[in-house]
């Protein structure tokens, strides 16, 4: 059976290579020069599994350990092999509350190294941030913004083993690697510009270049391009994706030269996440949306501005001042892409849809670089599934994570599963 996938990110990869393992023809169509070229290359690549749903838990557990073990799941490729440095994550909540707690719970279920600490256990910890409270966010035009906070934290999660990947593109290539090696078909700088009812078979997808690609199946992983594929194809879904612009600065790491780790900060209560960069040398901070700021949807993803922003930048760096005083403003570096966001709640749709043959893997929302791979199996065994006369809407997948040894009912994932209760950001 032949499958196309559109989009040759690293969820793209990992989909086909599981969909070739499976047995399908695959042809990966991309419009860029290379697999990993676009979102991909802007992700910050963090690999944690402190997540609202426990499905989503379980799932990047999973993850986790297959980037521990890379090699051994890309197989014998030639060259560079990506980097997984694990200095753990310190998650910064407003409230140490019911929801955080079963959430903290539910990873050490299932054997995962977190732990609630106390504010004097974290300030012991990690003396190099201020555990004061800035919840709920301000602007930094606010005049109170700089006024010292009475108010203290909580205290903190510890995720004793989170980690992120080196240069996430690399990721990508690997993945590429290993599914050219097993048989998949890239196709590069090749833009879709139709997907219509085929003559021979259920597709034709239609290149910008006026070739026509002949499949059975089609899989949406079109990264920020993903509702405007839905449309080629006339396909619906309950949830709406767009696309949302992003900037990540960096800024000096001042632990660097004093050889203190710095561990990755997902800080909900101030409004940043961040981690080391350049070996250490640098950190890296984005943002995780407080409700003070607006959010910058974008109508035409092909028409963003990649230049970084004094908005952006005072936002996230001034932030991370705050949290972390030792840090100062080093002159203007960072990044500007796009996240494919599932509006309501910023979980992937992974799923089929209504289209016979067609299948979606998008509205990824930023956070899902570390369960690729595992949402590459996931998505190849629905549409193996569907393809084999299953009804996944009457019959959700039950979705066996072999390297933890647990089944989680993908419904949560669907494009039918209602509201979740989430945090609506990044950090999921």
């Amino acid at each position: 059976m032949q499958a196309c996938v559109i989009g040759a990110g690293v969820i793209g990869c990992a989909v086909a290579l599981e969909l070739r393992r499976r047995g399908f023809e695959v042809t990966v169509i991309d419009k860029n020069g290379d697999a990993g070229h676009g979102s991909t290359s802007s992700s910050c690549g963090i690999v944690r599994r402190f997540y609202s749903q426990p499905g989503m838990i379980a799932m990047a557990h999973e993850g986790w350990h297959i980037w521990a073990d890379w090699r051994s799941f890309v197989g014998d490729i030639e060259g560079e092999l990506i980097e997984f440095p694990r200095p753990g994550m310190v998650f910064i909540p407003p409230r140490l509350d019911e929801s955080v707690l079963a959430t903290a719970s539910e990873m050490q279920r299932l054997g995962i190294k977190a732990h609630v600490l106390s504010h004097a256990e974290a300030k012991a910890r990690f003396p190099f941030l201020d555990l004061s409270s800035f919840h709920p966010a301000t602007p930094v035009d606010d005049p109170r913004f700089f006024e010292p906070s009475e108010r203290q934290l909580e205290g903190v999660v510890w995720e004793e083993d989170a980690g992120y990947v080196v240069f996430p593109a690399l990721a990508a290539q690997n993945l590429r690697q290993a599914a050219t090696r097993a048989g998949v078909v890239f196709r590069f700088h090749q833009a879709v510009a139709g997907i219509e009812p085929g003559r021979a078979q259920r597709f034709d997808v239609r290149l910008a270049s006026g070739a026509t690609l002949a499949t059975d199946v089609v899989v949406n992983v079109a990264g920020p391009h993903s509702a405007i594929v839905n449309r080629m194809a006339g396909a619906t879904l309950p949830l709406e994706t767009r696309p949302l612009r992003r900037e990540v600065h960096a800024q000096a790491n001042p632990l660097f030269e004093r050889g203190v780790s710095l561990p990755i900060v997902g800080d909900l209560d101030g409004g940043i996440y961040f981690r080391p960069e350049s070996r250490g040398r640098d950190i890296i901070v984005g943002s995780t949306d407080p409700q003070c700021d607006v959010l910058e949807f974008v109508d035409d993803p092909d028409a963003i501005d990649r230049n970084v922003t004094q908005l952006y930048r005072q936002r996230q760096s001034l932030r991370l001042m705050k949290r972390m005083p030792s840090v100062t403003m080093g002159r203007p570096r960072g990044v500007a892409d796009l996240y494919d966001v599932t509006v309501q709640d910023w979980y992937p749709i992974v799923d089929r849809t209504d289209l016979p043959g067609y299948y979606v893997c998008i509205g990824t929302s930023g956070s899902s670089f570390k369960t690729a791979p595992v949402l590459g199996m996931l998505t190849a065994q629905i549409i193996e599934a569907c393809e084999n006369g299953r009804d996944t809407d009457a019959m959700p997948l039950q979705f066996e994570l072999p390297r933890i040894g647990r089944t989680v009912d993908t419904q949560f994932l669907s494009r039918h599963r209602g509201k979740l209760q989430t945090t609506a950001t990044v950090i999921g």
